[in-house]
């Protein structure tokens, strides 16, 4: 099958949260390079499922940038194997577009509210901004990587320069403060919070002043929930008085790398690579893409973990969780995997279309706090 260029007219068509029909090209790592039926229009479907060559399935329109059209997976016609009825996907399109857009213009209205109650404005978002945001609406809604550990709040990086940590009790300030400060500043940082009154432990992952990360556990919440559940829940911890708070700074690269954890697409492994060959091989495939992404190492001796982040295709660091060493040493990587050659290697993709102009990549923390 040969995909024709993406001519920007043909998408005047397609809008995010649409369903569409795709034919399965080839695979990718993290899921398939697919074909849209209607326009024969070449795209990306993120998906873990076992998909054959020519199979079509039913997925949602995300954004386009780069001409690639990024998917996102709704269900497949069949893909456990037993045999089925074959469905006429076609018949079903208006009544479930019909459904899906009712749904994500629902939130977006919410959001749209949420704003206008937060900022006293009447002036509703520009239909870019709307389209924007449905784009990451949907893309949301796919499931992350989960990686455990013995505390959540390590799937965040600590501060790399104790001189930029900020530390205070929410009391010194307020909430509103802090959510102008994020926002209004554009921030690039982590946010770590600890309630006692609670008890609980929370981090936040910020990227140019929307929220691309959260983590929250509790005696309630022994696995951490979604990330906006677990922003809204943080954010109710910082209502409190006697929460400490730490604010640090990071960088763009290793910011963005991290948020794959969160906001990216898990890698499913068919391989039978040990630990050294199979980064050597993904990272060489990330940088021959310019991808972003997180790999998870899972080491079987002392069931350690080790993340290593990767911008643009570029090497930009690992932390050992055990002993919190952050190093941008790739020496300090293969000695691990060469003491721990049976290790565990996931990995988790951040869509470049996330952080183009075609999304407002991320959780608006004020929108979160007033609609709940």
């Amino acid at each position: 099958m040969v995909a024709r260029p993406i001519n920007p007219w043909q998408l005047k068509g397609y809008k995010a949260g649409q369903n569409v029909i795709c034919k399965i090209d080839r695979p990718e790592p993290g899921g398939y390079s697919v074909l849209l039926t209607k326009d024969n229009l070449p795209g990306f479907l993120p998906t873990q499922e076992q998909l054959k060559t020519g199979q079509e399935i039913l997925a949602q329109f995300v954004c386009v940038d780069n001409n690639r059209i990024l998917l996102s997976a709704r269900f497949s016609n069949n893909t456990s194997g037993q045999r089925v009825q074959s469905v006429r996907w076609e018949d079903y399109l208006p009544q479930l577009d019909r459904s899906s857009q009712a749904e994500l213009t629902s939130q977006s209205a919410s959001t749209a509210k949420a704003q206008e109650q937060h900022t006293q404005k009447t002036e509703l978002p520009s239909q870019q901004q709307f389209e924007e945001d449905i784009a990451f609406q949907v893309w949301a809604q796919t499931a992350p990587m989960k990686v455990h550990l013995k505390r959540a709040v390590d799937l965040i990086l600590p501060s790399l320069r104790t001189a930029s940590n900020n530390s205070f009790k929410i009391a010194d300030y307020d909430l509103e403060w802090l959510i102008t400060d994020l926002e209004g500043g554009m921030r690039t940082c982590s946010v770590k919070a600890e309630s006692k009154v609670t008890p609980s432990r929370s981090a936040m992952l910020m990227y140019r002043g929307r929220a691309v990360g959260c983590v929250y556990t509790s005696a309630q919440h022994l696995e951490p929930p979604p990330v906006e559940e677990s922003l809204q829940l943080m954010l109710t911890d910082l209502s409190l008085p006697n929460t400490e708070v730490a604010i640090y700074d990071l960088s763009e690269g290793l910011t963005l790398a991290m948020s794959a954890l969160f906001m990216g697409y898990p890698v499913k492994r068919t391989d039978d690579y040990d630990a050294r060959p199979y980064l050597d091989y993904i990272c060489n495939w990330l940088e021959s893409k310019g991808q972003t992404a997180c790999l998870a190492i899972t080491l079987p001796d002392n069931a350690g973990n080790c993340f290593v982040y990767v911008h643009a295709g570029q090497f930009v660091g690992a932390f050992y969780v055990e002993d919190q060493t952050f190093t941008q040493d790739k020496t300090y990587l293969y000695q691990l995997l060469e003491e721990n050659p049976k290790a565990n290697v996931e990995v988790s993709i951040l869509p470049t279309e996330m952080v183009s102009s075609v999304v407002r990549f991320g959780y608006s923390i004020s929108m979160v706090k007033a609609r709940h």
